[in-house]
């Protein structure tokens, strides 16, 4: 027999267990009570959950890592992987800058992104190619070789009509490894790529920044030193709003990528 002390103890520690567990279910109801809160105002699109915001105006065009611009950044990965990241930002840039003269399109601005280079007009390109031979093969056809070869559609492939051939089994390879090199799109490599296209939003005063914002102007002025997150979270922002915009306006904003998957079914054989 348990003695009085004993039952006692154990009536305290039930009722203690019991109000632990009213506590508790007030604070789970409080938290669904929040997460309703929280929910209660986004739009359900099929599987997607639309924040307000983002209901403001026409519908805006959802673009998703993997499927819409990992193709775009085919380019700025070879030129990180074939000169490293501070050769890569330079080299990038100064190509652009020269490149930025031949764009005649009234709105958008040459990026970075491989499909950025379809503003080129026909008309302009034989010019492009000739002014700038020798820095097309330093920036575009060594680095960008493999993509050239295996896809005839690129937006850059008029740059390098006529490049050799490369082996179509080491250049698919080499793409299967730029993929799995940027497949993870926050993730050290693929963050910087990421981030390099804002430098063109600044060289074309497309982007302000509130002075108020000044931890987010620390870690842009310190990339890619100090709040790496911070500038690349900004970037990634900003460039992913200006996509958005530009689908909205151009149902072949993202005519690169797919073209990209879509080649990518008879390039490789899928083997189960």
């Amino acid at each position: 027999m348990p003695s009085a002390a004993t039952s006692t103890g154990g009536v305290e520690n039930r009722r203690g267990i019991r109000a632990f567990g009213v506590l508790l279910n007030e604070m789970s109801t409080k938290k669904m009570n929040l997460r309703r809160s929280a929910l209660e105002h986004h739009k359900q699109i099929g599987k997607e959950l639309i924040p307000p915001f983002q209901q403001i105006g026409p519908p805006m065009e959802q673009v998703f890592w993997l499927r819409d611009l990992l193709p775009e950044f085919l380019w700025i990965d070879a030129l990180v992987h074939e000169h490293g990241q501070p050769a890569a930002n330079r080299i990038l840039n100064d190509f652009l800058t020269d490149a930025d003269r031949f764009n005649s399109h009234p709105k958008e601005i040459l990026d970075g992104t491989i499909g950025a280079f379809r503003f080129i007009a026909e008309g302009e390109r034989r010019a492009f190619v000739k002014e700038l031979a020798v820095k097309i093969d330093g920036a575009v056809a060594r680095p960008l070789r493999h993509i050239l070869s295996l896809y005839p559609d690129c937006p850059m492939k008029w740059m390098a009509h006529d490049q050799s051939v490369e082996d179509r089994d080491s250049s698919i390879a080499a793409v299967r490894d730029a993929v799995g090199r940027l497949f993870a799109g926050k993730e050290p490599h693929a963050g910087f790529c990421r981030a390099l296209p804002l430098n063109r939003f600044f060289a074309h005063n497309k982007l302000c920044i509130s002075s108020d914002l000044t931890d987010t102007i620390e870690a842009i002025k310190n990339y890619p030193h100090g709040d790496k997150y911070r500038a690349e979270t900004f970037a990634r922002t900003t460039h992913s709003m200006a996509l958005v915009r530009r689908a909205k306006e151009d149902p072949d904003t993202f005519a690169w990528a797919r073209s990209f998957w879509n080649s990518n079914r008879t390039i490789v054989r899928c083997v189960l």
